[in-house]
């Protein structure tokens, strides 16, 4: 069971995996208060939400990573399975249609977009 250690109102402010100090009154692993805590006070479907969000920005870091790699000659492209290859190379596509669009409309400021 984990140790936690409370602030002057008696919220939970750490939790340790020993007794410390600041931290000695043990509670169940299943203590709400605990949970709630250890949730950041989110709960199931937030903390899922949250997760969702994070993996499209992921997606984008994994994106970069693997570009710098094949810049970098560490693998090729061609290493990939098929199927990935497929996908970077339209997520590459659409980038590049992206940024063309981006210096048509820098080029011709009286275009006014949505």
């Amino acid at each position: 069971m984990p140790y936690v250690a409370r602030d002057d109102q008696g919220h939970i402010i750490d939790v340790q995996e020993r007794e410390t100090e600041a931290a000695y009154e043990q509670v169940a692993l299943d203590d709400p208060e605990l949970v709630s805590y250890l949730h950041n006070g989110l709960g199931e479907e937030e903390i899922q939400a949250e997760l969702e969000a994070s993996d499209l920005e992921f997606i984008r870091v994994i994106e970069d990573v693997i570009t710098v790699l094949i810049d970098k000659r560490v693998f090729m492209l061609t290493d990939l399975p098929a199927a990935a290859q497929e996908k970077l190379a339209r997520r590459y596509n659409l980038r590049s249609k992206l940024s063309d669009l981006g210096s048509i409309i820098a080029d011709h400021e009286d275009i006014m977009l949505p």
